[in-house]
């Protein structure tokens, strides 16, 4: 198999300049806020330099601890899902995701603060074009909240393999699954007919991850066993299923 070369964090030139350019932006800001406190439709546009400086910084602190971390993976425990016995196999949490959750409220409250403060110091058109923004940013920290759009996990009944990720739920059964192999950091599980993967959207389309008929590509980064050991885990079972659909592979 043909690897690509592994993605690289930035290099010392490249880290300062992003470095500085995030501190000058929010510097620039803040004195642009300071001129213009008096006026608060001003003081608002103004803090959008504020924004971007802090959004650079932000970006690039996630950057790095997204390379830099090591997500151990979480132990895997025996459930019960949908009236089946199952082995769960949750996904870690990346550390990076935080930095992009910050992000999202930044840029939700920007615009939220400014359709306000538009509303009240211009006109009603303020709010009419921040209201979109607004509630597009704001609703990836909301459905994080309330558990509808998270790294979630993978779910190995006697009859199934049920993934859910980032607001998107995927499944198909096991006696169906042709074969899985593991591409970089992901898992592919290929089954006889694509038809027979079923999806279901947890969270309404502008903040579900991308759907792609017939395709299961599972995440494994931060799975017990990592894309590898799943990727073969899910072939005994998908083997066991076709041929002894009774017999107990979970819990070993």
């Amino acid at each position: 198999m043909v690897q690509l070369r592994e993605f690289q964090t930035p290099g010392p030139v490249l880290t300062v300049v992003g470095l500085v350019t995030g501190v000058g932006v929010a510097g620039i800001g803040i004195g642009l806020v300071a001129r213009n406190y008096d006026e608060p439709f001003a003081a608002v546009w103004s803090s959008l330099f504020v924004l971007v400086g802090l959004i650079c910084l932000i970006s690039y602190v996630g950057l790095i601890l997204g390379k830099r971390s090591q997500l151990a993976p979480r132990p895997s425990r025996d459930v019960i899902f949908e009236n089946e016995q199952a082995r769960y196999l949750p996904r870690s949490a990346n550390p990076a995701a935080v930095a992009g959750t910050i992000v999202y409220v930044l840029l939700g409250g920007w615009f939220l603060v400014m359709g306000v403060v538009g509303a009240v110091e211009e006109s009603w058109l303020w709010p009419v074009l921040a209201a979109f923004p607004a509630v597009y940013f704001l609703g990836f920290p909301v459905f994080q909240a309330v558990g509808r759009f998270r790294r979630g996990g993978v779910w190995l009944t006697e009859t199934r393999i049920v993934d859910e990720h980032l607001g998107l739920r995927r499944e198909v059964a096991l006696a169906n699954v042709k074969t899985a192999f593991d591409v970089f950091d992901a898992v592919r599980v290929d089954p006889e007919d694509p038809s027979l993967i079923r999806y279901k959207r947890l969270t309404p389309r502008l903040w579900c991850a991308r759907l792609v008929p017939g395709e299961m590509l599972i995440q494994a980064n931060g799975l017990e066993g990592g894309p590898e050991g799943f990727a073969a885990e899910v072939r005994e079972c998908a083997v066991a299923a076709q041929s002894e659909p009774k017999r107990r592979w979970w819990g070993r």
